[in-house]
């Protein structure tokens, strides 16, 4: 049996990591976007990404979840998804939302957004009942300079 570095307590290679789910749920409070910021850090130096990429992960990341929690329902939660891909780093942030309407493109923040990712769209899911929906975006980030 052949051992990689990851298997022997190292750095796990790329291809160790691949299609690796990372997820954070947490209360959607402003107060609580640091904790992703980190968790953000923390994947992405994991796979590699270079010191500006690594910093324009953490502020796309910052910036999609303060979209987000601005429409977030009250005592809803943030959920914060990490998968590694061959085309980069996929991340996906979505919380319930009494305004089920995804987050305006017209705004700086999207101008924020799509300037840090190589790709980023957004997305409501209306639940039954209607009234409200589960509002998502969606981004990739490449681990090397930024889009």
């Amino acid at each position: 049996m052949e051992e990689t570095s990851g298997s022997l307590g190292g750095k796990p290679t790329v291809d160790e990591m691949l299609d690796e789910l990372v997820e954070l749920r947490l209360p959607a409070m402003a107060e609580q976007i640091p904790l992703v910021r980190m968790l953000t850090h923390g994947v992405v130096s994991r796979a590699d990404f270079g010191l500006d990429a690594i910093a324009d992960a953490k502020m796309a990341v910052d910036e999609a979840c303060a979209q987000l929690v601005q429409l977030a329902e009250l005592g809803s939660q943030l959920h914060c998804r990490f998968r590694l891909a061959v085309d980069g780093l996929h991340v996906v942030v979505s919380t319930r939302s009494t305004d089920p309407r995804p987050p305006s493109d017209r705004t700086f923040g999207w101008h924020v957004l799509t300037t840090l990712s190589r790709s980023v769209t957004a997305h409501c899911d209306i639940l039954p009942g209607g009234g409200a929906g589960i509002v998502t975006i969606e981004l990739v980030l490449n681990p090397g300079t930024s889009a």
